[in-house]
């Protein structure tokens, strides 16, 4: 049987990532926001001091879109009751700039210039469409550019229906090919139970039906992390999911053997999936 020491040492070795920040990362209360984004900008100035190249996948902007929409009129005249398709979409056409100026403000510290990219499951469906997709984030990485990714959620219904960009991250990553898919989270891994899960080689039907869905502000929860971390296994792609409140926890990943969960399999070869492939078999999950 396979243990997480066995994979440290291609873990290490992973040359492009891409790290998903769920909504609870970036909201809630300032000093904890900027506590986080502190260790994760270092952490991330740390891989690219090593030669790797990173992608960040961020949600966040319908979390930062309630909060500006309170601060201007009270949250006593939000509405009440479960929060419709227009006000989510509303909400995240006014938090997107303010997610990206918080970004900007604390990786311009480490010197490293962004760039957002925002895009739906449109931007797949035609095979020149994914071409330039693809291109894009490589002449960023080419220029040293950290390409931060959202769904377009102000004209489209995925982010909010894929489990808080869980989905979206896995296909950002089968795009460009990358080695890891690194997940933050904010427990310490695959819990079942009180008892965390250190690796997977595989994910079955009881695996996921041990996944719980959402506990915070966002609208993934474990099940569609460990989904995500399904849909890149056939293509070699390892998906780390750890607890992002841990300090540096980017960092602790790639250092300590059993930091997290990890999902990986040797015996599956690392290749990247086309246009068609993503389209047929990213997009045909749904969470409930």
């Amino acid at each position: 049987m396979k243990t997480r020491k066995e994979f440290l040492n291609s873990i290490q070795k992973a040359k492009l990532i891409v790290i998903k920040i769920g909504s609870a990362r970036v909201s809630g209360e300032e000093s904890k926001i900027n506590d986080f984004l502190y260790d994760l900008v270092g952490d991330i100035r740390s891989l690219r001091d090593q030669g790797k190249e990173v992608i960040l996948v961020s949600s966040g902007a319908i979390a930062q879109g309630k909060k500006l929409l309170v601060d201007q009129i009270g949250s006593a005249s939000l509405p009440n009751g479960k929060t419709s398709l227009a006000e989510k979409q509303a909400f995240a056409a006014m938090g997107q700039n303010k997610l990206l100026n918080l970004y900007e403000s604390f990786f311009s510290r480490v010197n490293i210039p962004i760039a957002q990219i925002l895009f739906g499951r449109k931007d797949l469906n035609e095979e020149n469409s994914f071409t330039n997709l693809k291109q894009t984030f490589r002449q960023l990485l080419g220029w040293g550019i950290l390409p931060i990714v959202n769904e377009n959620d102000s004209v489209s219904t995925e982010e909010i229906n894929l489990g808080d960009n869980d989905i979206l991250s896995a296909i950002v990553a089968s795009i460009v090919g990358a080695d890891l898919l690194l997940i933050l989270t904010g427990v310490d891994g695959f819990l079942n139970g009180k008892e965390k899960i250190d690796l997977f080689t595989e994910i079955t039907k009881e695996t996921e039906a041990l996944a719980t869905g959402p506990s915070g502000p966002g609208t993934g929860g474990m099940f569609t992390k460990i989904n995500a971390a399904k849909l890149l296994l056939p293509y070699g792609i390892k998906t780390g999911i750890v607890n992002g409140e841990k300090k540096h926890a980017i960092s602790q990943f790639f250092e300590t053997e059993n930091f997290g969960t990890l999902v990986a399999n040797h015996s599956l070869p690392h290749r990247v999936p086309n246009a068609s492939e993503i389209q047929s078999h990213f997009f045909s999950f749904q969470t409930e």
